[in-house]
């Protein structure tokens, strides 16, 4: 029977993966506006994760089908970037949210929309911002 301290269990290939990638360098962004330079943040962070991976994989001689593995690229991924998709996609929602109020698929302005939908509308968009800030939030936290 083998020593239970000696056992050591073997590494995950997303441990693999995680152990060779690299984190992107802090990006410095000069842009006043909150959302853009959270876009052009997590943008950033995303497609390093890609391209990173990409690297690994090749370095490691790996192979993924993408068709059957699309997320595949989220294996060994640091936690900052798993929040910067997160925010993207908070983002995402959140500018489709408004753009309701802005294009009036309905044919009737959000002036003349009755107060309860307003209300509603209004605590939809607040629910995506928080969970958009939430995500920006864990994401600067959890920067290496």
């Amino acid at each position: 029977m083998p020593d239970s301290l000696s056992f050591q269990p073997k590494e995950t290939v997303a441990d693999l993966i995680r152990r060779h990638r690299r984190p992107l360098p802090t990006p410095i962004i000069d842009i006043e506006n909150f959302r853009a330079r959270a876009v052009a943040i997590c943008s950033a962070e995303v497609a390093h994760r890609s391209r990173d991976f990409q690297r690994v994989e090749r370095a490691l001689g790996l192979s993924f089908d993408r068709w059957l593995e699309p997320d595949c690229e989220q294996l060994g991924q640091f936690p900052h970037e798993a929040h910067a998709a997160a925010a993207l996609v908070w983002l995402s929602h959140l500018q489709t949210h408004e753009s309701e109020k802005r294009t009036p698929w309905s044919g009737v302005p959000f002036r003349s929309w009755r107060e309860d939908e307003r209300a509603a509308w209004l605590t939809r968009r607040r629910a995506l911002w928080s969970g958009f800030l939430r995500q920006m939030r864990r994401y600067q936290e959890a920067l290496p």
